[in-house]
Parts: structure tokens; sequence; C-alpha cells
């Protein structure tokens, strides 16, 4: 029990780090104003100052899509801690269990950013038209959930194929007995 792994190093890493930064994350916005520049708690959100100025969701007190986000963060915050906890036990619902809390960042991501563009969300939730700071300070952190989260699921569901094929030949051999 826990001498093995089923999961590689590099992504057990991503889900405990990801866990921590989306549990920081949605603790912002769900302690605004307190979280807030000028808040009590503010020291601990120090980063935000700047990009609460770039992503205008963050700074949006009455932004539902981004309490709702934020919620979901919690959600996957759940789901990183149990694929772990699994994994440590080498359960057998470890791959299955990874592979959808993948899923659910890497699309609850591509939701998000859907909400800026033009024909369905609002643009203007981007507080900057200075393109290089949309691109370091907004595209690329952002992307980074969709590519790992991407990687992951491209790994995870070898996996689950090669399983699911293993499974397929060994009834097969069962029923020509």
């Amino acid at each position: 029990m826990g001498t093995s792994s089923i999961l590689p190093g590099w992504m057990k890493f991503w889900f405990l780090s990801s866990a921590v930064i989306q549990a920081w994350d949605a603790s912002f916005i769900f302690l605004r104003p307190h979280s807030l520049p000028g808040g009590k708690f503010h020291t601990l959100w120090k980063p935000y100052s700047l990009y609460i100025d770039i992503d205008l969701r963050y700074k949006d007190m009455d932004d539902s899509f981004g309490l709702a986000q934020s919620l979901l963060n919690y959600g996957e915050v759940v789901l990183l801690l149990v694929a772990l906890f699994m994994n440590y036990r080498n359960h057998a619902c470890t791959l299955v269990t990874s592979f959808t809390v993948c899923t659910m960042t890497f699309w609850k991501t591509t939701l998000y950013f859907t909400m800026y563009l033009p024909f369905i969300g609002d643009p203007s939730m981007i507080g900057t038209s200075d393109s290089f700071k949309q691109l370091f300070l907004f595209y690329l952190p952002n992307g980074v959930w969709l590519l790992v989260p991407a990687l992951c699921l491209v790994y995870l569901g070898d996996k689950l194929a090669t399983l699911c094929q293993h499974g397929t030949q060994t009834e097969r051999k069962k029923k020509k007995r």
C-alpha cells in the first residue's frame, strides 16, 4: 500500500499544486471584500492586486459566474485530493477518478475562456487592451489550466483504453472455454 503508484510523479505534483491553487483562488472570490486590496485578509492574496485589474471578474462582486466557477473549484479540489488518496492506496478507480477531475478542469476552463468571447460573453471583463499584459497576465497563466489537464487526459485516456482492451481480451478468452 502506497509503495507503488498508479499516477506518474508529474501528475501527482499537478494534482497537489492544482488543489492548493484552486482552493486559494476560490477562497479569494468567496472572501471578498476582505480579500481585496484594503481588506483585512488581503495580505494572503497580494498577487491578486495586479490580476484583478486584468481579469475584472475577480473584482466584480456582482459577477455570479465568478462565484459559480469558484464553487466548482472547491469541488475539483475535493476530487483532486480523493484521486491522490486513491493513488496512494493503489485503488482500482484511481484512473477513472483522475480522468473525471481532469475533464472537469479542462471544460470548466474552456467555459471560463468562452465567457470573454464577444459573441457569448463579455470581452470588456478583460481590463486591459495591452496585448502584452493580456498574453502574460491572462491567457498564458489561464492556458496552463487547459494544457496540463489535456496532457493528463491523453495519458489517462491511453491507460484506460489499454485496461479496457485487456479486459475485452480476457472476456473473449473466457467465452472460448
